[in-house]
């Protein structure tokens, strides 16, 4: 099967194509889930690069964990409904786990010491596989003034802390101001004739039978939360209303779930709350599993069940319908402008958030070991991140136990 500008796509079984995103979920973290996507998406051919980036520009639009959205964006590409409905729960399934088990931990023993070294070492390596994704991105989407213009203004936004969804929409429009002035260059692919480009698999019947009852369960959601009073209800709609309504990644969302958690239902202290968000750094996959250790705190496992869906299903609903919309749009030359310029904004917007996470996280010299190992393991040599973690894990834990401090 050959795509559009006639590269050749492989086919792949289900059982092994849900098998690949529960192996991202179990050893991606933070922002290197976006290098693990590229790799996995683009490097078996069953996605192009341009229809993988298109779908970074689209899940940028509506609220949920970027990455989240993403993952649910190419499974439904390339498997429709069902695909995209298994690939998402294999992809949470590990980090829901693992989570779970350190919760218990947690809540029965007290203590997390181990869990600092770990942290440092795991932020220092995401560092580094940042900083190569950033490269891959400045070297496509930075070609041109213009499009460094863009890249630059997006940054210097984030700077002045203005939310990222007006850095994006400004970003689009300087786009197209370009366009209209006539600098830069076309978009490398253009598509005026509908009939271009690859198709949603299955039938829209059942695409379409899928979406609605998605929307039914999101609109039984909302009843559950105005007519339930139990702890369960509580806990389904508090943080279904975090994950429904924010945009970005975890950090940006962040502030919306201690407002949950801590202020308004007083489920965890803040020293609690600041815990859970260690661990959900320290656990691979989206950084708002953090709502699987709220749950466990407030209802044990259920409660943990009923929370960390609350917080992925509303992403879930929002990616079919965005997917099924952007597709019909795709080709016309107007969204390809769109989408050249978020992408070029996203390069910029990633800079920034690899400066800022240099600035939390590489807190002494030694830290950089880390975090340089890692960049010039996965950009020279190609090593599995899987492996890169395991074995900056394994350091970090020896120099802990052996008494040396990271920081």
């Amino acid at each position: 099967m050959e795509d559009k500008n006639g590269v050749k796509k492989t086919k792949v079984s289900l059982v092994r194509f849900t098998w690949a995103f529960f192996k991202i979920g179990l050893t991606a973290y933070g922002m290197a889930i976006l290098q693990q996507i590229k790799t996995l998406i683009i490097g078996n051919k069953w996605l192009s690069r341009d229809e993988v980036d298109e779908g970074i520009a689209m899940v940028q639009f509506y609220p949920g964990p970027i990455m989240y959205n993403l993952t649910t964006y190419c499974s439904y590409r390339l498997k429709g409904f069902t695909g995209g409905a298994l690939a998402t729960f294999f992809f949470i399934l590990p980090s829901y786990l693992l989570i779970l088990l350190l919760s218990w931990l947690y809540f029965a023993y007290g203590t997390i010491a181990w869990v600092h070294p770990l942290f440092l070492a795991l932020e220092a390596m995401v560092i580094g596989v940042v900083a190569q994704v950033l490269l891959d991105f400045a070297k496509r989407y930075i070609q041109n003034g213009e499009q460094a213009i863009i890249a630059g203004t997006a940054f210097v936004l984030l700077l002045f802390k203005v939310n990222a969804l007006f850095v994006i929409l400004i970003a689009v429009l300087l786009e197209y101001i370009f366009r209209a002035l006539g600098k830069g260059n076309e978009p490398e692919k253009q598509a005026n004739d509908k009939k271009e480009g690859s198709v949603l698999p299955g039938k829209f019947s059942t695409r379409l039978t899928g979406i609605i009852i998605t929307g039914i369960v999101f609109a039984g959601i909302f009843l559950i939360g105005f007519l339930s009073h139990n702890i369960l209800g509580q806990l389904l709609f508090s943080m279904f209303k975090v994950g429904a309504v924010a945009f970005g990644s975890g950090f940006t969302i962040m502030p919306l779930l201690q407002q949950e958690a801590v202020v308004s239902h007083h489920w965890l202290t803040m020293q609690q709350f600041a815990d859970g968000i260690a661990f959900g750094q320290i656990t691979p996959g989206p950084f708002l599993i953090t709502a699987t250790f709220i749950g466990y705190k407030v209802a044990g496992f259920w409660g943990s069940v009923a929370a960390t869906f609350g917080m992925f299903f509303p992403s879930f609903f929002y990616t079919l319908v965005v997917t099924e919309v952007y597709n019909k749009i795709r080709h016309y030359r107007l969204i390809r402008f769109f989408i050249t310029g978020i992408m070029s904004a996203f390069t910029g917007m990633l800079l920034w958030v690899l400066l800022n996470l240099g600035q939390v996280s590489l807190t002494s010299p030694i830290l950089y070991i880390w975090a340089v190992a890692a960049f010039i393991g996965v950009r020279y040599f190609k090593w599995n991140i899987l492996w890169i973690f395991l074995a900056g894990i394994a350091a970090a834990l020896a120099l802990y136990f052996a008494g040396i401090p990271l920081a």
